[in-house]
């Protein structure tokens, strides 16, 4: 039987050396070069894993999506190229941290959250809070909202006890 796996079909990483790769930013767009390799423009970067091992594993996409390879531990990168990476995680992974509950309301299987984080004061809904909470060790849990924004909740049993009824009730 024939294979019809072709060279985009491979699981292979190819894992870049960070002696070797060169971040630097143009006009708002993040330049990727790899020395004796090439160069790409409008590179994206994203965490293999991102709750677990959050400071390894750093993985860089070309302007389409595509892989372009991953750098083990990217603290061996120079100082510039590890600004702009720092940068880059900042904004693709931007989790507000819930210090405190304002005000919380339950309504027509919509929850109305009023609370205070360590970037301001937000206000959102989440809908469906199963599918919406993502429960991590240490009662902490991660909350998407409706638009897709997600908040840090770093401990459900300081939170005031109606936000912990709706939290618990729902995980």
């Amino acid at each position: 039987m024939p294979s019809t796996m072709n060279d985009s079909d491979t699981s292979d990483v190819r894992v870049l050396d960070p002696q070797k790769l060169r971040l630097c930013r143009a006009a708002g767009v993040t330049l990727l070069s790899v020395d004796g390799e090439g160069s790409w423009s409008g590179v994206s970067v994203a965490r293999a894993f991102p709750i677990s091992d959050p400071d390894h594993y750093i993985g860089f996409l070309d302007s389409e999506g595509k892989d372009i390879g991953i750098v083990k531990d990217p603290s061996l990168l120079d100082a510039d190229s590890r600004q702009v990476l720092l940068e880059d995680l900042e904004v693709r992974y931007f989790v507000p941290v819930v210090e405190q509950v304002v005000q919380v309301k339950e309504e027509f299987g919509s929850v109305y959250w009023t609370v205070e984080t360590n970037r301001g004061r937000k206000e959102f809904v989440a809908r469906n809070l199963k599918d919406s909470l993502l429960e991590l060790p240490g009662n902490r849990v991660i909350l998407t909202d409706i638009d897709g924004n997600r908040y840090e909740i770093p401990d459900i049993m300081k939170l005031n006890r109606k936000a912990q009824d709706i939290l618990v009730r729902s995980l």
